[in-house]
């Protein structure tokens, strides 16, 4: 079992997480597109956090803001695990199934997100996509998520709520499955 961590394990950011992000950087609602298209250098570790969200000001137009502040906000309203979820994957791990996590995150979120759930550390592999500098969807980052848990992809299910990497899962041979819930897990393992 391959699971995404974001929207997975731990539940999407909240209308409110976002607002708190907005104002954190003086910014609005249309500032997402520019954040998201910014984001994959930022989880790779090609850019810092100081570089992502000062390319952020520079293309919204935003006045200057704190970081800190920005990345605070950005990190708090990400880190609600899902709780049935979680409970769902320590049951397969205490059934001796090889677990593993494939997520794309900066490397400051990745060690908040290891030191905040302590169950990570249970898991078989997790590889984060800061460590090794390639994100999903490349091939590349489920092969060496893959090789850390020492399994074929053919025979493998991954869970994303993330359609794009849900299909390059698929081409890779994995039994991918899109992510809507714990019951979209449970009825792919039936």
């Amino acid at each position: 079992m391959l699971f995404d961590l974001f929207g997975v394990l731990l539940r999407e950011r909240t209308d409110a997480g976002r607002r708190r992000v907005e104002r954190a950087v003086g910014g609005d609602a249309g500032m997402w597109a520019i954040y998201d298209d910014l984001r994959p250098a930022y989880d790779s570790g090609d850019v810092s956090d100081e570089r992502f969200w000062r390319q952020l000001q520079v293309r919204t137009g935003l006045d200057p803001f704190d970081i800190s502040e920005a990345v605070a906000a950005d990190w708090e309203s990400s880190m609600e695990e899902d709780p049935d979820m979680v409970a769902l994957a320590l049951s397969l791990i205490d059934d001796h199934v090889c677990t593993g996590i494939l997520s794309n995150l900066p490397a400051g979120l990745a060690k908040r997100a290891r030191a905040e759930h302590e169950w990570l550390g249970r898991f078989d592999a997790v590889t984060m996509s800061c460590d090794i500098g390639v994100i999903k969807p490349d091939p590349r980052a489920y092969a060496v998520a893959l090789d850390a848990m020492g399994v074929p992809a053919k025979g493998t299910f991954y869970f994303d709520a993330d359609p794009v990497n849900v299909a390059a899962a698929a081409e890779l041979g994995m039994n991918a499955v899109l992510f809507t819930g714990v019951d979209s897990v449970r009825e792919a393992l039936a």
